[in-house]
């Protein structure tokens, strides 16, 4: 009875599905398909980096209500950076960054987590900009699961630590964030 089951198993809900891939395979036009854009002009062996040090203008925190994803923040360049001899940014001078995404904290001590990406300097294309910044709150994780397993052994008191929340996430006016420029890099 077992071997009739896999058998009817195997025909009737594996071979569907393979019968409907060969199907949408079949069905393709390859004379309209275009083939992949690739930089033949760009030398992918080309790693000069300049590095480029941040401070945000204010607090980013997830305590803010207000802060969302997308915002536009502001950031002080720490120090000049030069490259070749040029000033591509001097100390002081200020620049924009974007919240990337804001992960909420979880149950059982996940922390809030914050990405930062997509930063603007002037005169310099975003093509060149490489670097995200993210900072996670306090993993609770780290001492409510121990915590977990210890309190197994009364029943449902071991369940009662999933209701523990991870910390918010904040980066402070004084924190140094990098990110790196890449000038040989094509537009």
């Amino acid at each position: 009875m077992i071997r009739f089951f896999l058998l009817f198993l195997f025909v009737f809900v594996f071979s569907p599905a393979y019968a409907l891939e060969d199907f949408i395979v079949n069905e393709l036009d390859a004379e309209n398909q275009k083939p992949p854009v690739i930089n033949r002009n760009y030398n992918y062996e080309d790693v000069v980096r300049v590095p480029v040090y941040l401070s945000p203008k204010e607090k980013i925190s997830t305590k803010d209500k207000y802060l969302y994803e997308g915002e536009k923040l502001k950031f002080t360049v720490l120090e000049t950076v030069k490259y070749n001899g040029e000033t591509i940014l001097n100390k002081n001078d200020i620049i924009k960054g974007t919240v990337k995404y804001i992960i909420k904290s979880g149950m059982n001590g996940i922390p809030y987590s914050i990405y930062l990406d997509d930063f603007e300097i002037p005169n310099i294309s975003p093509n060149k900009i490489m670097g995200e910044y993210h900072k996670d709150g306090q993993n609770r994780g780290y001492f409510v699961l121990p915590l977990k397993w210890a309190l197994t052994i009364l029943p449902p008191t071991g369940s009662l630590t999933n209701i523990i929340k991870g910390g918010h996430c904040t980066i402070s006016d004084r924190e140094k964030i990098v990110i790196y420029y890449y000038p040989n890099w094509s537009e």
